[in-house]
């Protein structure tokens, strides 16, 4: 950078006592105003890097559910929420955004140019031999409280998206927990089918002992019977071989050995939930991290507007020019001979060409307009998809009450059937066709249950899992 001959510069002699202590306290002024400017200026601004992240403290990626000590679905969704690497990949995302809320609060560097003569110059006070100049330049008042608050936001977004992935698991953990908890009702419901056709055979077998009293029957029954039995005893077999598939997926989102051992309920039961649509479309409004992110997404669009404003003014430069002077042999001023000078600076930038300032301002307000038309957008969708859930909801809702109603139904008519089975009423094509029918509705049941519970999941899903529900 030149030096403006206008200003006089401060002089250093090595012989000279109280210039020297002079300049050496003028020296130190200027050094120390060097070193509170940016603190000066980062006040102005209103935040610094530990204030932006500070506002954004690191979340756990699960709330700790408390006095959960066994196995259960709030501890395992514990487990993911700490162990899936999907969700840990995300989470570091985010703290990595976090840092670039410090990077963004940072100060140029400032800049030391140094030059040496290889031959000495003649000046005015003696031999010019080197010479030093230390300038930093700072921004313009609040360009760094914009820079940061585009980078708080754009933090937050990753935080949202965190929210998001977390939600994707959790309901792919609900799902699975309930796909597993159908398998092993099912189980429960062919076992215990088996059971009766075992007490159903037994009867046959003395019906055949002291002869049929009535209809046909006999050895054939028996027959009959264990054919069914048979039956069960694959679909079992089935069962088992799924549900060793489903726990080996259950275990990868816990990012444990698939042969892990899954704890399940000893039956399947029906999730209390009263649905209220207007409260849930407002939670969804409030709670959805993918409106979150779209929100952050606006707001850190305004604040890169308002940081590119304050790009389109001046920086402003605070320096020193140091200029290491020999004594000359044929001094010109024998007084100035040999005096090193201090020179304070003080430069500013001209931002003279503003066409590319204002088109980076439009683009930030395009954009703001396209993360509201997303947000709308993506709401809209939501609350579409809230009315298909309810919808899947009271559907699921009617098997429910209609299977176990013909389950009832069912379970009356073969107790029934039995006892006329027994006495030579019936016959025992009867008493299996009906039991057959039993199994189904038990199975359906249990179908129409784990669907409903897994149509709760998604409509919490869809305002966030704020917390572990046991």
């Amino acid at each position: 950078m030149k030096r403006n001959n206008n200003m006089k510069p401060y002089c250093l002699h090595r012989q000279e006592g109280p210039k020297r202590e002079v300049n050496r306290r003028c020296l130190l002024v200027l050094c120390i105003f060097i070193g509170i400017f940016p603190i000066l200026s980062m006040r102005a601004d209103g935040i610094t890097a530990m204030e932006a992240t500070a506002s954004e403290e690191v979340p756990e990626a699960i709330e700790i559910v408390a006095g959960e000590t066994t196995d259960s679905l709030a501890r395992y969704l514990e487990v993911a929420g700490r162990n899936n690497p999907g969700l840990n990949a995300s989470f570091m995302e985010y703290k990595a955004s976090l840092e670039r809320v410090n990077r963004s609060g940072a100060w140029p560097d400032p800049e030391l140019e140094i030059g040496f003569f290889l031959k000495p110059m003649e000046i005015v006070g003696g031999r010019q031999v080197a010479d030093f100049t230390l300038m930093q330049m700072f921004p313009w008042f609040g360009t760094k409280k914009a820079a940061q608050t585009e980078a708080t936001h754009m933090a937050r977004m990753a935080y949202e998206k965190f929210r998001e992935a977390r939600d994707d698991l959790f309901l792919e953990m609900y799902a699975q927990w309930y796909r597993m908890g159908r398998l092993q009702q099912q189980l429960t419901n062919n076992k215990e089918n088996k059971k009766i056709l075992a007490q159903l055979e037994q009867l046959a077998t003395q019906r055949v002992s002291v002869g049929s009293r009535g209809g046909s029957g006999g050895m054939s029954d028996v027959l009959r019977i264990q054919l069914e039995a048979a039956q069960i005893d694959n679909n079992i077999e089935s069962l088992q071989s799924e549900m060793i598939a489903e726990k080996a997926k259950f275990n990868a989102l816990l990012n444990r050995p698939g042969d892990s051992e899954v704890v399940l309920p000893p039956s399947l039961e029906k999730v209390a939930f009263p649905f209220n649509a207007s409260e849930i479309a407002r939670a969804i409004e409030e709670q959805n991290p993918s409106l979150g992110m779209l929100q952050e997404e606006e707001r850190a669009h305004e604040a890169k507007e308002e940081m590119e404003k304050k790009m389109g003014l001046p920086m402003i430069g605070i320096g020193l020019q140091y200029m290491m002077v020999e004594k000359s042999p044929t001094p010109v001023l024998e007084h100035h001979n040999g005096m090193h000078m201090v020179m304070p600076m003080v430069s500013v930038s001209l931002p003279i060409f503003r066409g590319k300032y204002r088109s980076a301002q439009r683009e930030s307000r395009i954009l703001q307009q396209s993360a509201r038309e997303k947000y709308h957008n993506t709401l809209n969708g939501l609350q579409a998809e809230l009315y298909g859930l309810q919808h899947q909801l009271e559907d699921a809702e009617r098997k429910v009450a209609l299977y176990g109603k013909q389950r009832e139904i069912a379970l009356t008519a073969y107790r029934l059937l039995v006892q006329e089975f027994v006495t030579g009423q019936s016959d025992v094509i009867d008493v299996i066709e009906v039991q057959r029918q039993l199994l189904d509705y038990q199975l359906q049941e249990a179908e129409a249950i784990a669907d409903y519970n897994t149509r709760v999941a998604s409509v919490q899903k869809l305002h966030s899992f704020n917390s572990t529900n046991k």
